[in-house]
């Protein structure tokens, strides 16, 4: 049988967060049946490099429009960018391409593949998003408030999917040193944040969350991306006089390690302005790492926590809610301990790579019609 040619789209894998996520999916197909391509806009990274030794063709060329000076112009440049993805007779276009760019989907269009794109932020206030999405043959969407929201309608709801990420429970982490490296004390109770430093995780609400709470510490983990919120955190930091207890780490490469030597995880993303989680890695990492958790209670954080069965929500913003979230765990060291457990067996069942990417090979062969 004639395999199933699959182009696989992403920016590149030095900057975009996801290079990973869609190389556990390239990794997982089944080869009898699918045979997988890349392209980025622009070549480097040591993903790029893993993708050439395992001998998966990485093209390197543009998949969107540069020039957005109207309808015809764009649908002009897509149908010439599109001649040289035809030579190639993809049969599926998978992007993994998180802006409301529909260029791609008019490129692939003309190019003869069936264009499928991957939902993961709460975003939907630009008219781009509609028409990316009615040029979409499949939509992936990564929560169940996506489908209510933005995917209702029945001719969306016909094409949407939802597919959960889904990590590495294998994974472990070693917290050897790690408390000694941060200065954290031994004895102390360790709250860890893994988010890029941006408005929207708000980690201001959880340091206001800690001032009275002496023998709390906190580490705020992530790539710094907005420097004035990182300024204004700061100098809140130092304001409160938690300067001794509530490190900036910056973005680590050994996240598992440092939830490892952590006591709680804690992701406080706001729900101002309509910013939301999609699936968000991180917890579900901290989840599969038996680690009691608390989130702010929007989309995406929902699908993984339950109060009182997988973890505990609290209202985005509302910092007495958080402290009493923090302290519960704190106080009720068995309550701690079977949230853990709960929250690491949810993600064994519902949240792992494996259950992730046999979705998606099940959404490929529906595409194509394959039983």
């Amino acid at each position: 049988m004639k395999k199933i040619k699959i182009l696989f789209t992403i920016p590149n894998f030095t900057t975009a967060g996801s290079g990973r996520e869609m190389v556990n999916i390239i990794d997982r197909l089944d080869r009898s049946i699918f045979e997988p391509y890349v392209c980025v806009l622009q070549e480097g990274g040591a993903i790029f490099t893993e993708l050439q030794d395992k001998g998966i063709p990485v093209i390197v060329k543009p998949f969107m429009v540069n020039d957005k000076t109207g309808m015809l112009a764009i649908t002009t440049e897509a149908k010439r960018l599109a001649t040289d993805f035809r030579k190639y007779h993809f049969d599926i276009w998978q992007s993994f391409n998180w802006s409301s760019d529909f260029s791609e989907a008019l490129i692939a269009r003309f190019a003869g593949a069936k264009y499928v794109y991957v939902k993961k932020n709460m975003n939907w206030n630009r008219n781009a998003w509609k028409v990316k999405s009615f040029l979409s043959k499949q939509i992936v969407a990564r929560n169940a408030s996506m489908l209510f929201h933005y995917f209702s309608v029945p001719y969306l709801r016909r094409k949407t999917k939802l597919i959960y990420g889904g990590v590495d429970i294998n994974q472990s982490g070693n917290a050897d040193g790690i408390r000694d490296q941060y200065y954290i004390p031994q004895n102390a109770y360790l709250v860890t944040c893994v988010a890029q430093l941006v408005r929207v995780k708000d980690q201001v609400t959880l340091v206001k969350a800690v001032v009275d709470l002496e023998d709390v510490y906190v580490i705020l983990a992530g790539d710094a991306r907005d420097d004035e919120y990182v300024a204004e955190l700061y100098s809140l930091i130092q304001e409160l006089g938690l300067a001794e207890r509530v490190l900036l780490a910056g973005q680590i490469s050994d996240v598992r390690s440092l939830l490892k030597a952590s006591d709680v995880f804690v992701l406080p993303t706001t729900n101002v302005g309509g910013h939301e989680e999609g699936c968000p890695v991180a917890l579900m990492e901290a989840m599969s790492m038996r680690m009691p958790c608390i989130a702010s209670n929007v989309a995406g954080n929902t699908d993984l926590l339950t109060t009182n069965k997988t973890g505990l929500l609290f209202k985005a913003g509302y910092v007495e809610e958080l402290r009493a979230c923090i302290l519960k765990y704190k106080n009720d060291k068995e309550f701690s301990r079977q949230m853990a457990e709960n929250a690491r067996q949810l993600i064994e069942e519902e949240f792992t790579l494996e259950r992730e990417a046999a979705d998606f090979n099940a959404l490929y062969k529906k595409m194509m019609r394959i039983r």
